[in-house]
């Protein structure tokens, strides 16, 4: 059985107005029907542009955004279902990792009433007994022990989220969601920390849902990668196959902007160049999503049928799952898209 199940998650925040009697005149759609699952061990990239809703999956699943419809089940429990000291003691085993180390930490709480406050709040380490732990997490995630009695703003940018990493490993959990965990870094601490983030899932067995907008972590860290786009998840597949065979219009132009570092074959290939903004998620296009920006739109189908996620049959291997209506054409090449930029020497 999978540690996390996902199905049909449903994300809605009203839009009202008024202001002596409120009403709902709408909803921002953020997360729209969203399914996936997570093996235990496993690693699950969620990527996909700012305001896609995946930093809301992360934050429902551990019902600190509570969801408009849909269920979460975490190892065989329906988070759903529970409230108060129940649901407590469940997110001992799920825990996150926050976006932005300078404004996740409590700047006038010292490191170690930090990382002890899990422990005491669980009684998992009662008295002197949190100190020693305490010790022994800022060991774990490359930090000095005795760095316990500084505060957050005497750590540089990839010390503080060490601290946070180290916050969510104090109450031992199954399951951690990093959200963009290295976004706010500079590029020459982003590796260092995803080296830690695998060191820890081998040297404690973790399994984690990575969200992130950088698809050049996402590779590097996942086993299998799902590509969100306005709400809903349009491709899912191992991280190798996803990245030397994408199906979805959408992953294909996110792959084609990732510079390749080699002069000869970035100034051979094709771009892909998407038309127009992100539409609102408060009122998505009809049809399929994308179809608005897409370079392979139909006019037969895109604009009107909403393409289900199904799985499609590729060369490399299986588990490749795509919401498109044309993925095996594009695969064949028997469609090309609209709108690409032709090196000039072509």
């Amino acid at each position: 059985m999978s540690l996390l199940e996902v199905t049909d998650l449903t994300v809605h925040f009203p839009i009202t107005e008024g202001i002596l009697i409120e009403r709902q005149v709408g909803a921002v759609r953020a997360v729209d029907g969203v399914s996936f699952t997570i093996e235990r061990g496993e690693t699950l990239g969620l990527v996909g542009e700012s305001g896609c809703g995946k930093s809301t999956v992360g934050r429902s699943i551990l019902r600190l955004v509570e969801p408009t419809s849909g269920e979460v089940v975490f190892d065989g429990i329906d988070v759903a279902s529970l409230n108060g000291e129940p649901l407590r003691k469940l997110r001992r085993r799920m825990q996150m990792i926050f976006q932005d180390p300078f404004s996740s930490l409590d700047p006038r709480r010292t490191v170690e009433d930090t990382l002890a406050e899990p422990l005491r709040a669980h009684g998992l380490a009662p008295g002197k007994l949190a100190h020693e732990r305490v010790t022994e997490l800022l060991d774990i995630v490359g930090l000095p022990r005795n760095s316990g009695s500084r505060y957050p703003h005497e750590f540089s940018g990839g010390q503080r989220q060490r601290v946070g990493i180290a916050r969510s490993l104090a109450v031992q959990p199954d399951l951690i969601i990093a959200d963009e965990p290295v976004s706010a870094l500079d590029v020459s601490i982003q590796a260092q920390v995803v080296n830690l983030l695998e060191d820890l899932q081998e040297r404690f067995g973790l399994t984690y849902l990575v969200i992130a907008h950088d698809l050049a972590v996402v590779r590097h860290i996942s086993d299998r990668v799902a590509v969100m786009y306005l709400g809903r998840i349009v491709e899912v597949a191992p991280s190798e196959d996803l990245y030397r065979l994408p199906l979805h219009p959408y992953t294909i132009a996110l792959l084609s902007a990732i510079p390749i570092p080699d002069p000869d074959v970035e100034d051979r290939r094709e771009r892909i160049l998407l038309r127009g903004d992100l539409p609102s998620p408060a009122n998505p296009p009809s049809g399929c999503r994308f179809h608005t920006r897409c370079p392979w739109k139909q006019p037969t189908r895109c604009d009107t049928e909403d393409p289900v996620l199904r799985e499609v049959p590729v060369a490399i291997g299986q588990g490749h799952t795509v919401a498109c209506h044309w993925a095996e054409q594009i695969q064949a090449g028997a469609l090309r898209p609209h709108e690409v930029e032709i090196p000039a020497d072509a």
